[in-house]
Protein backbone atom coordinates (compact mmCIF):
# COMPACT_ATOMS: atom_id res chain seq x y z
CA UNK A 1 0.00 0.00 0.00
CA UNK A 2 1.49 3.42 -0.88
CA UNK A 3 2.51 5.44 2.30
CA UNK A 4 1.04 8.77 2.60
CA UNK A 5 3.26 11.57 4.69
CA UNK A 6 0.46 14.27 5.93
CA UNK A 7 2.33 17.81 6.71
CA UNK A 8 0.09 20.25 8.02
CA UNK A 9 0.83 23.37 7.92
CA UNK A 10 -1.59 26.36 9.66
CA UNK A 11 -1.04 30.02 9.20
CA UNK A 12 -1.01 32.59 12.18
CA UNK A 13 -4.74 33.38 13.43
CA UNK A 14 -4.38 37.22 12.96
CA UNK A 15 -7.39 39.55 13.10
CA UNK A 16 -8.51 41.83 10.36
CA UNK A 17 -6.63 40.00 8.23
CA UNK A 18 -7.38 38.73 4.76
CA UNK A 19 -8.57 34.92 4.15
CA UNK A 20 -6.11 32.66 3.70
CA UNK A 21 -6.63 29.00 3.21
CA UNK A 22 -4.38 26.08 5.20
CA UNK A 23 -2.78 23.74 3.25
CA UNK A 24 -2.28 20.01 3.81
CA UNK A 25 0.74 18.55 2.07
CA UNK A 26 0.12 14.85 1.17
CA UNK A 27 3.81 13.27 -0.11
CA UNK A 28 3.57 9.71 -2.25
CA UNK A 29 6.14 8.26 -4.31
CA UNK A 30 4.20 9.80 -7.73
CA UNK A 31 4.35 13.48 -6.08
CA UNK A 32 3.09 15.79 -4.22
CA UNK A 33 -0.16 16.97 -3.68
CA UNK A 34 -1.75 20.00 -2.22
CA UNK A 35 -5.46 19.68 -0.57
CA UNK A 36 -7.06 22.44 1.92
CA UNK A 37 -8.66 21.30 5.43
CA UNK A 38 -11.82 20.21 4.14
CA UNK A 39 -9.68 17.75 2.07
CA UNK A 40 -10.48 19.29 -1.72
CA UNK A 41 -7.56 19.34 -4.11
CA UNK A 42 -5.79 22.11 -4.83
CA UNK A 43 -2.63 21.05 -6.81
CA UNK A 44 -0.56 18.31 -7.84
CA UNK A 45 0.82 15.30 -7.83
CA UNK A 46 4.61 17.33 -8.50
CA UNK A 47 7.46 16.68 -7.52
CA UNK A 48 9.02 18.55 -4.72
CA UNK A 49 5.57 20.38 -4.14
CA UNK A 50 5.40 22.43 -1.28
CA UNK A 51 3.72 25.94 -0.06
CA UNK A 52 5.45 29.12 1.11
CA UNK A 53 3.76 31.31 3.29
CA UNK A 54 3.37 35.20 3.43
CA UNK A 55 1.75 36.62 6.42
CA UNK A 56 2.10 40.01 7.03
CA UNK A 57 -0.81 42.09 9.30
CA UNK A 58 -3.43 42.90 6.72
CA UNK A 59 -2.73 41.00 4.37
CA UNK A 60 -1.32 36.85 3.80
CA UNK A 61 -0.34 35.09 0.82
CA UNK A 62 0.69 31.07 0.04
CA UNK A 63 2.70 30.08 -2.87
CA UNK A 64 3.15 26.59 -3.99
CA UNK A 65 6.66 25.73 -5.84
CA UNK A 66 7.35 22.69 -7.53
CA UNK A 67 8.97 20.85 -10.53
CA UNK A 68 7.00 20.51 -13.60
CA UNK A 69 8.49 18.66 -17.23
CA UNK A 70 11.89 19.72 -15.17
CA UNK A 71 11.20 23.04 -14.68
CA UNK A 72 10.22 24.88 -11.45
CA UNK A 73 7.28 26.51 -11.44
CA UNK A 74 5.22 29.06 -8.75
CA UNK A 75 1.88 29.77 -8.40
CA UNK A 76 -0.36 32.08 -5.72
CA UNK A 77 -2.44 29.79 -3.78
CA UNK A 78 -5.07 32.33 -2.82
CA UNK A 79 -5.43 33.54 -6.62
CA UNK A 80 -4.36 30.29 -8.43
CA UNK A 81 -1.99 32.14 -10.48
CA UNK A 82 1.40 30.95 -12.05
CA UNK A 83 4.17 33.56 -11.61
CA UNK A 84 6.60 33.59 -14.70
CA UNK A 85 8.70 30.77 -15.48
CA UNK A 86 12.28 30.21 -15.20
CA UNK A 87 13.04 31.88 -11.97
CA UNK A 88 13.68 31.36 -8.51
CA UNK A 89 12.03 33.58 -6.46
CA UNK A 90 12.09 35.57 -3.25
CA UNK A 91 8.76 36.60 -1.73
CA UNK A 92 7.35 39.61 0.19
CA UNK A 93 3.93 40.83 0.90
CA UNK A 94 3.12 42.57 -2.07
CA UNK A 95 6.06 41.95 -4.90
CA UNK A 96 7.93 38.78 -5.38
CA UNK A 97 11.20 38.90 -6.91
CA UNK A 98 11.56 36.71 -9.72
CA UNK A 99 15.99 36.44 -9.73
CA UNK A 100 18.11 36.76 -12.02
CA UNK A 101 21.76 36.83 -12.41
CA UNK A 102 22.36 40.68 -12.58
CA UNK A 103 19.40 41.30 -10.28
CA UNK A 104 15.74 40.76 -10.44
CA UNK A 105 12.54 41.29 -12.29
CA UNK A 106 9.98 42.43 -10.01
CA UNK A 107 6.30 40.35 -10.19
CA UNK A 108 2.78 41.44 -8.76
CA UNK A 109 0.76 39.36 -6.91
CA UNK A 110 -1.32 38.62 -10.16
CA UNK A 111 1.39 36.98 -12.06
CA UNK A 112 2.33 39.95 -14.37
CA UNK A 113 5.10 42.40 -14.33
CA UNK A 114 5.35 45.40 -12.17
CA UNK A 115 8.93 46.21 -13.28
CA UNK A 116 9.42 43.79 -17.04
CA UNK A 117 13.87 44.73 -16.37
CA UNK A 118 16.19 43.69 -14.39
CA UNK A 119 16.99 45.96 -11.86
CA UNK A 120 18.72 45.99 -8.38
CA UNK A 121 16.81 47.93 -6.72
CA UNK A 122 13.13 49.50 -6.38
CA UNK A 123 11.25 52.41 -4.84
CA UNK A 124 7.74 53.08 -4.13
CA UNK A 125 6.96 56.37 -5.99
CA UNK A 126 3.11 56.80 -6.45
CA UNK A 127 -0.07 54.45 -6.64
CA UNK A 128 0.88 53.23 -10.39
CA UNK A 129 4.61 54.04 -11.11
CA UNK A 130 7.35 52.43 -9.56
CA UNK A 131 11.69 52.90 -9.44
CA UNK A 132 13.74 50.39 -10.93
CA UNK A 133 17.59 51.10 -10.60
CA UNK A 134 20.03 49.43 -13.00
CA UNK A 135 23.64 50.60 -12.32
CA UNK A 136 24.10 54.06 -10.80
CA UNK A 137 20.58 55.25 -12.22
CA UNK A 138 17.23 54.75 -11.43
CA UNK A 139 14.30 54.55 -13.66
CA UNK A 140 10.59 55.03 -14.00
CA UNK A 141 8.39 52.05 -14.94
CA UNK A 142 4.55 52.13 -14.73
CA UNK A 143 3.30 49.57 -12.17
CA UNK A 144 0.32 48.60 -14.49
CA UNK A 145 2.41 47.33 -17.53
CA UNK A 146 5.68 46.57 -16.37
CA UNK A 147 7.54 48.97 -18.73
CA UNK A 148 9.47 51.70 -19.14
CA UNK A 149 7.78 55.12 -18.53
CA UNK A 150 10.31 56.93 -19.64
CA UNK A 151 13.84 56.04 -21.37
CA UNK A 152 16.00 58.42 -19.33
CA UNK A 153 18.08 57.68 -16.78
CA UNK A 154 17.56 59.38 -13.48
CA UNK A 155 20.35 60.41 -10.92
CA UNK A 156 18.27 60.84 -7.81
CA UNK A 157 14.56 59.90 -6.81
CA UNK A 158 14.50 62.85 -4.34
CA UNK A 159 16.53 65.75 -6.29
CA UNK A 160 15.73 65.31 -9.51
CA UNK A 161 11.74 64.38 -9.37
CA UNK A 162 9.38 67.18 -8.68
CA UNK A 163 5.88 65.87 -7.45
CA UNK A 164 2.39 67.53 -8.27
CA UNK A 165 -0.72 67.07 -5.78
CA UNK A 166 -4.57 67.44 -6.29
CA UNK A 167 -6.41 68.99 -3.33
CA UNK A 168 -6.95 65.25 -2.17
CA UNK A 169 -3.19 64.42 -1.55
CA UNK A 170 -3.01 62.21 -4.37
CA UNK A 171 0.23 62.65 -7.06
CA UNK A 172 -0.93 63.54 -9.96
CA UNK A 173 1.95 64.98 -12.09
CA UNK A 174 5.58 64.37 -11.98
CA UNK A 175 8.61 66.83 -13.24
CA UNK A 176 11.80 65.18 -14.05
CA UNK A 177 14.99 66.44 -14.52
CA UNK A 178 17.07 63.50 -16.24
CA UNK A 179 20.46 62.53 -15.92
CA UNK A 180 20.67 63.51 -19.77
CA UNK A 181 19.51 66.55 -19.30
CA UNK A 182 15.96 66.67 -20.21
CA UNK A 183 13.09 67.79 -18.59
CA UNK A 184 10.31 65.62 -18.83
CA UNK A 185 6.62 65.78 -17.62
CA UNK A 186 4.78 62.25 -16.74
CA UNK A 187 1.04 61.91 -15.35
CA UNK A 188 0.10 59.26 -12.28
CA UNK A 189 -0.73 56.91 -15.53
CA UNK A 190 2.41 56.74 -16.61
CA UNK A 191 1.53 59.21 -19.94
CA UNK A 192 4.57 61.47 -20.86
CA UNK A 193 3.28 65.02 -21.82
CA UNK A 194 4.97 67.96 -23.06
CA UNK A 195 5.27 70.83 -20.60
CA UNK A 196 2.57 73.35 -22.47
CA UNK A 197 0.18 70.56 -21.27
CA UNK A 198 1.71 69.66 -17.93
CA UNK A 199 2.02 73.81 -17.32
CA UNK A 200 -1.86 74.20 -18.84
CA UNK A 201 -2.86 71.24 -15.93
CA UNK A 202 -1.33 72.81 -13.52
CA UNK A 203 -2.79 76.16 -13.76
CA UNK A 204 -6.43 74.67 -14.83
CA UNK A 205 -6.64 72.05 -11.74
CA UNK A 206 -4.33 73.98 -9.50
CA UNK A 207 -2.24 71.24 -8.94
CA UNK A 208 0.10 71.98 -5.81
CA UNK A 209 3.93 70.98 -6.09
CA UNK A 210 5.44 69.87 -2.35
CA UNK A 211 7.92 67.78 -1.50
CA UNK A 212 5.97 65.27 -0.19
CA UNK A 213 2.31 63.56 -0.28
CA UNK A 214 1.10 66.05 2.44
CA UNK A 215 -1.35 63.09 3.72
CA UNK A 216 -0.08 62.68 6.84
CA UNK A 217 0.93 59.17 6.26
CA UNK A 218 3.41 58.93 3.80
CA UNK A 219 3.61 56.57 0.67
CA UNK A 220 6.38 54.59 2.67
CA UNK A 221 3.15 53.33 5.41
CA UNK A 222 1.53 50.08 3.93
CA UNK A 223 -0.72 49.89 6.55
CA UNK A 224 0.85 46.83 7.72
CA UNK A 225 2.38 46.60 11.35
CA UNK A 226 5.42 44.91 11.62
CA UNK A 227 5.97 43.42 15.65
CA UNK A 228 8.75 45.15 17.53
CA UNK A 229 9.53 42.01 19.90
CA UNK A 230 12.97 40.77 20.04
CA UNK A 231 13.44 38.11 17.02
CA UNK A 232 12.65 34.12 18.00
CA UNK A 233 14.20 32.92 15.22
CA UNK A 234 17.33 34.77 15.05
CA UNK A 235 19.39 34.41 17.83
CA UNK A 236 23.02 36.34 18.57
CA UNK A 237 25.06 34.12 19.95
CA UNK A 238 28.90 35.02 21.16
CA UNK A 239 32.42 33.13 21.52
CA UNK A 240 35.31 33.90 22.78
CA UNK A 241 38.42 33.40 20.46
CA UNK A 242 41.78 32.69 21.49
CA UNK A 243 42.92 36.78 22.13
CA UNK A 244 40.10 36.90 24.32
CA UNK A 245 38.18 38.87 22.23
CA UNK A 246 34.23 38.19 22.50
CA UNK A 247 32.70 37.70 19.11
CA UNK A 248 29.04 37.51 17.57
CA UNK A 249 27.00 36.17 15.06
CA UNK A 250 23.14 34.49 14.52
CA UNK A 251 22.07 30.96 14.93
CA UNK A 252 18.48 29.80 14.23
CA UNK A 253 15.84 29.03 16.57
CA UNK A 254 16.84 24.95 16.05
CA UNK A 255 20.38 26.18 17.09
CA UNK A 256 22.26 25.75 13.42
CA UNK A 257 24.53 28.78 13.10
CA UNK A 258 23.31 31.27 10.29
CA UNK A 259 25.79 33.70 11.02
CA UNK A 260 29.45 32.89 11.71
CA UNK A 261 30.67 34.92 14.84
CA UNK A 262 32.92 37.14 13.69
CA UNK A 263 31.60 40.39 14.32
CA UNK A 264 32.12 42.82 17.51
CA UNK A 265 28.05 43.61 17.59
CA UNK A 266 25.36 41.78 15.69
CA UNK A 267 21.49 42.27 16.18
CA UNK A 268 18.57 40.93 14.07
CA UNK A 269 16.26 44.03 12.79
CA UNK A 270 12.85 41.05 13.42
CA UNK A 271 11.71 37.81 12.43
CA UNK A 272 9.66 40.00 9.65
CA UNK A 273 13.20 41.02 7.93
CA UNK A 274 16.52 38.87 6.38
CA UNK A 275 18.90 41.47 7.64
CA UNK A 276 21.14 42.60 10.66
CA UNK A 277 22.73 45.52 12.07
CA UNK A 278 26.22 44.39 12.75
CA UNK A 279 29.43 46.15 14.06
CA UNK A 280 33.37 45.43 12.29
CA UNK A 281 36.37 45.50 14.20
CA UNK A 282 36.60 48.89 13.86
CA UNK A 283 33.37 49.54 15.88
CA UNK A 284 31.85 50.68 12.54
CA UNK A 285 27.92 49.77 11.72
CA UNK A 286 26.47 48.21 8.43
CA UNK A 287 23.76 45.90 7.12
CA UNK A 288 24.42 42.59 6.46
CA UNK A 289 21.85 39.43 4.89
CA UNK A 290 21.07 36.23 6.17
CA UNK A 291 23.60 34.72 3.69
CA UNK A 292 26.64 37.35 5.19
CA UNK A 293 26.47 39.29 2.64
CA UNK A 294 27.41 43.16 3.30
CA UNK A 295 24.31 44.89 2.00
CA UNK A 296 24.95 48.43 3.63
CA UNK A 297 28.59 49.40 4.22
CA UNK A 298 30.16 49.47 7.88
CA UNK A 299 30.79 52.71 7.77
CA UNK A 300 28.22 54.13 10.63
CA UNK A 301 28.92 55.59 13.42
CA UNK A 302 25.26 54.14 15.24
CA UNK A 303 21.93 52.65 15.05
CA UNK A 304 18.82 52.83 16.18
CA UNK A 305 14.91 52.11 15.48
CA UNK A 306 12.99 54.96 13.44
CA UNK A 307 9.32 52.71 12.86
CA UNK A 308 8.51 49.41 13.08
CA UNK A 309 10.67 48.27 9.49
CA UNK A 310 12.88 51.54 9.49
CA UNK A 311 16.66 52.42 11.14
CA UNK A 312 18.44 55.16 11.05
CA UNK A 313 22.07 55.31 10.72
CA UNK A 314 24.36 58.19 11.42
CA UNK A 315 27.56 59.24 10.38
CA UNK A 316 29.37 62.30 12.21
CA UNK A 317 28.24 64.57 9.45
CA UNK A 318 24.25 62.92 8.27
CA UNK A 319 21.31 60.47 9.25
CA UNK A 320 20.03 58.12 6.94
CA UNK A 321 17.11 55.76 6.65
CA UNK A 322 17.52 52.17 6.23
CA UNK A 323 14.11 50.21 5.30
CA UNK A 324 14.25 46.95 6.38
CA UNK A 325 11.33 45.96 4.80
CA UNK A 326 12.37 47.11 1.15
CA UNK A 327 15.91 46.58 1.83
CA UNK A 328 16.81 49.65 0.89
CA UNK A 329 19.17 52.95 2.04
CA UNK A 330 16.86 56.53 1.24
CA UNK A 331 19.48 58.01 -0.50
CA UNK A 332 18.53 61.61 1.30
CA UNK A 333 20.09 62.12 4.56
CA UNK A 334 19.45 65.04 6.86
CA UNK A 335 21.62 66.45 9.92
CA UNK A 336 19.17 64.68 12.41
CA UNK A 337 16.47 62.48 12.59
CA UNK A 338 14.27 62.31 15.38
CA UNK A 339 13.33 58.89 17.11
CA UNK A 340 11.90 59.21 19.94
CA UNK A 341 8.32 60.57 19.06
CA UNK A 342 5.28 57.73 20.19
CA UNK A 343 5.06 55.05 18.17
CA UNK A 344 1.36 56.02 16.61
CA UNK A 345 3.24 58.98 14.64
CA UNK A 346 6.80 57.72 14.45
CA UNK A 347 5.37 54.49 12.10
CA UNK A 348 4.29 56.81 9.54
CA UNK A 349 6.26 59.85 9.97
CA UNK A 350 8.92 61.85 12.41
CA UNK A 351 10.82 65.41 12.49
CA UNK A 352 14.08 65.79 10.55
CA UNK A 353 16.24 68.59 10.15
CA UNK A 354 18.37 69.94 7.11
CA UNK A 355 20.30 72.80 6.43
CA UNK A 356 18.34 74.91 9.36
CA UNK A 357 14.92 74.07 8.58
CA UNK A 358 12.40 71.69 10.15
CA UNK A 359 10.82 68.76 7.73
CA UNK A 360 8.32 66.40 8.60
CA UNK A 361 9.46 63.07 6.63
CA UNK A 362 7.89 59.83 5.85
CA UNK A 363 9.25 57.33 8.49
CA UNK A 364 10.22 54.40 6.18
CA UNK A 365 11.07 56.14 3.07
CA UNK A 366 12.40 59.84 4.13
CA UNK A 367 10.47 61.64 1.50
CA UNK A 368 9.06 65.36 2.83
CA UNK A 369 5.40 65.28 3.58
CA UNK A 370 5.99 69.29 4.38
CA UNK A 371 8.43 72.02 5.56
CA UNK A 372 7.54 73.40 9.13
CA UNK A 373 7.00 77.03 9.37
CA UNK A 374 9.87 78.38 11.06
CA UNK A 375 7.76 79.50 13.91
CA UNK A 376 7.07 75.95 14.69
CA UNK A 377 9.95 73.63 16.70
CA UNK A 378 8.02 70.54 17.08
CA UNK A 379 4.69 68.44 16.35
CA UNK A 380 3.49 66.25 19.42
CA UNK A 381 0.46 64.72 18.23
CA UNK A 382 -1.57 64.06 15.73
CA UNK A 383 -5.14 62.85 14.27
CA UNK A 384 -6.68 62.83 11.19
CA UNK A 385 -5.33 65.68 9.36
CA UNK A 386 -4.36 67.66 12.53
CA UNK A 387 -1.26 67.95 13.55
CA UNK A 388 -0.35 69.16 17.43
CA UNK A 389 2.59 71.93 17.31
CA UNK A 390 5.22 73.32 19.80
CA UNK A 391 6.41 76.49 19.53
CA UNK A 392 9.12 77.18 22.27
CA UNK A 393 6.79 75.84 25.65
CA UNK A 394 3.03 76.46 24.03
CA UNK A 395 1.07 74.61 21.90
CA UNK A 396 -1.17 75.39 18.51
CA UNK A 397 -2.63 73.68 15.49
CA UNK A 398 -1.87 72.88 11.98
CA UNK A 399 -3.44 71.04 9.18
CA UNK A 400 -1.66 68.66 6.75
CA UNK A 401 -0.78 71.78 4.80
CA UNK A 402 1.59 73.06 6.83
CA UNK A 403 -0.93 76.17 7.45
CA UNK A 404 -1.24 77.08 11.34
CA UNK A 405 -5.05 76.67 11.86
CA UNK A 406 -4.66 77.88 16.16
CA UNK A 407 -1.42 80.02 17.07
CA UNK A 408 0.93 78.45 19.16
CA UNK A 409 0.61 80.18 22.30
CA UNK A 410 -1.81 77.92 24.44
CA UNK A 411 -0.08 75.72 27.33
CA UNK A 412 -1.89 72.55 26.68
CA UNK A 413 -3.74 71.68 23.17
CA UNK A 414 -5.86 68.91 23.43
CA UNK A 415 -8.31 67.04 20.57
CA UNK A 416 -11.70 66.37 23.00
CA UNK A 417 -13.05 64.09 20.72
CA UNK A 418 -14.38 60.56 21.87
CA UNK A 419 -13.19 59.04 18.30
CA UNK A 420 -9.79 60.55 19.00
CA UNK A 421 -9.50 59.21 22.69
CA UNK A 422 -10.47 55.58 21.57
CA UNK A 423 -8.25 55.82 18.93
CA UNK A 424 -5.59 56.74 21.16
CA UNK A 425 -6.44 54.02 24.01
CA UNK A 426 -6.25 51.22 21.24
CA UNK A 427 -2.52 52.58 20.22
CA UNK A 428 -1.45 52.60 23.40
CA UNK A 429 -2.50 48.98 24.36
CA UNK A 430 -1.17 47.70 21.03
CA UNK A 431 2.38 50.03 21.27
CA UNK A 432 4.35 46.64 21.16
Amino acid sequence: MRRIFIALAILLALGNTAEAKNYITLESPSGNTIVDETGKWILGPYKDLHVNYIIDFGERYAYASFYDNGQKRYINLNTMVYLPAGYDYEFSYEYAKALTKGGFKLVKSDGTYAINDVVSAYYYCSDNLIYGKKGEFWYLYNISTGSLVIDNPITSTWENVNKYYNGSGAVVLLKIDTADGYVKYVTNDGIEIDEDTAIHNINKYNYELMDGAGTGEGNGYNGIRYSRQPSTQFIPFSIVDKKGKTLYGIRLSNDNVLIAPKYNYIEPLGDDFKYFIAADKHNKYGIINVVDQVVIPFKYDSCKRLSDRSFVLKTAEKSYIFNAESGILVDKAYDTIDTSKPIYMIDKFTVATLENKKYIIDSNDGHIILILPETIDDITAYYDNLYVVKSGNTYGLMNMYGKILVNPKFNKVTIDEPKFNNYMKYLSEHDD
